[in-house]
């Protein structure tokens, strides 16, 4: 086989005395491609109600989205991807349909990677004072 097919050929360059010609400049918003995210995507389908509830659920488990960090957040994002993939992936496999092994094992381990970072135990969430302290007010105020 020869090595050729595979390896792309630089142009050649311009001839000694012919100018180059000039690049015509763009707007950077007619080129730059539209970046897409979750909150621009329409969430009507089964994945994306899926993916939604797991990230509610997570954060919520941590102590609210407000507890967390921007990088939290992302890792929460990123383990809600890979916990729906693996369960299309594992929905495919007891349909009896066959799946790529290694992907199944990529979006495990990353599952585990990324909860070793967030942590697998819940977080208290601060949610103002209890009963017990809200009446042990009331009684302190009203005592002379």
């Amino acid at each position: 086989m020869e090595a050729s097919q595979n390896t792309t050929r630089l142009p050649a360059a311009c001839p000694s005395g012919t100018p180059a010609k000039p690049t015509r400049r763009r707007s950077k918003r007619a080129t730059r491609p539209q970046l897409l995210s979750r909150a621009t995507l329409d969430g009507r389908t089964n994945a994306a109600k899926a993916f939604d509830r797991l990230v509610a659920d997570i954060e919520s488990d941590l102590g609210g989205h407000d507890q967390l960090s921007a990088i939290e957040v992302a890792l929460v994002e990123a383990f809600a991807g890979a916990a729906v993939t693996l369960q299309h992936l594992n929905t495919q496999l007891a349909l009896g349909q066959p799946i790529d092994l290694s992907q199944h094992a990529q979006a495990v381990g990353a599952m585990v990677r990324v909860a070793s970072r967030l942590g697998l135990q819940r977080r208290a969430r601060d949610v103002g004072p209890t009963l017990g302290e809200i009446l042990r007010r009331g009684i302190e105020e009203q005592q002379p």
